[in-house]
């Protein structure tokens, strides 16, 4: 968890000081096309599709590929490590973790909903799509945490946050009670925050790996 911690502050460090000296370039002679001048913004700007797609609704959510997303892979490693040890292994073991899983998922997905509603924050992902990598990655990494608001702006993302720590912090009530405390909350909390970033990590990059493999099949 320590190295998550290190990475992810690292590649903000690295993202800032290439947006810094994007910023700070010397302007173009006058006799030269004039640039447009880029609005400021606290954080860098999406520049990818305008639109969401429509929200898929709670109950439809709770069979859809992101259930399985949430569900599958973790009781699979939880299962490899036998986490929680106290649950043992087996199939009953495998049970009792997806159902768990499955219950974080449904919770957090409650909170995370109820928290939109009353702040009317927008935290679906935009592409960068350009700029150096570590622009890109500064990128990932502060809307992971940020969300746009209806007026352009930005706020903490509340309810993805609400969603990871949260939904950790309610599971406890039938986790082992070696898993009861506020550091357990927190370190598992921010793990929740780890995936969704891999999962921004991959809607960034993806797109670009794909259409090297189409160059390479013409």
């Amino acid at each position: 968890m320590k190295a998550l911690f290190a990475l992810c502050l690292g590649f903000a460090f690295l993202g800032a000081v290439a947006r810094a000296q994007e910023e700070t370039a010397p302007e173009q002679p006058k006799t030269e096309q004039p640039k447009t001048e880029r609005p400021v913004t606290p954080v860098t700007p999406a520049v990818t599709t305008p639109t969401d797609p429509p929200d898929r609704g709670f109950w439809r959510d709770l069979i859809s590929p992101r259930a399985l997303l949430a569900t599958a892979p973790g009781t699979i490693l939880d299962q490899l490590h036998q986490f929680p040890k106290e649950w043992g292994e087996g199939v009953p073991a495998a049970e009792k973790r997806a159902a768990s899983l499955y219950g974080q998922f449904v919770i957090g997905d409650l909170i995370e909903r109820g928290v939109r509603a009353i702040d009317k924050e927008n935290t679906r992902y935009r592409r960068r799509g350009e700029g150096n990598f570590f622009l890109r990655m500064d990128h990932v990494i502060v809307f992971t945490v940020v969300a746009r608001k209806p007026d352009g702006g930005y706020t903490p993302a509340y309810s993805t946050l609400a969603n990871d720590y949260g939904s950790w912090a309610i599971a406890t009530l039938w986790s082992p009670r070696s898993l009861r405390n506020p550091a357990s909350i927190f370190e598992w909390g921010t793990g929740n925050v780890g995936v969704r970033a891999g999962g921004n990590l991959l809607r960034e990059f993806w797109p670009d790996v794909k259409s090297i493999f189409r160059k390479k099949k013409k």
